[in-house]
């Protein structure tokens, strides 16, 4: 039996390896770039990272409620 929020974790999941792949990524052209460009767009992925991060917690927390409200909307039938 999957869980009601099954849907969403799997997105939230996709999210998180799309985030990381992009972050790996800039890290890994760092050596290559040092110029001002490369410094402006660290510091928005930096940010977007943050951002993400927020986001991974705050769909992490909605699949918690939404497994709890079924429980208990699945022993108020029984």
């Amino acid at each position: 039996m999957t869980s009601n929020s099954s849907i969403l974790r799997k997105e939230i999941e996709s999210f998180k390896i799309s985030t990381g792949k992009i972050s790996e990524k800039l890290n890994s052209v760092g050596d290559m770039w040092t110029d001002q460009n490369y410094a402006s767009l660290s510091k928005q992925i930096q940010e977007l990272a943050k951002q993400s991060k927020i986001v991974i917690e705050s769909g992490d927390k909605a699949c918690m409620s939404i497994d709890k409200f079924f429980n208990i909307a699945g022993e108020a039938v029984r």
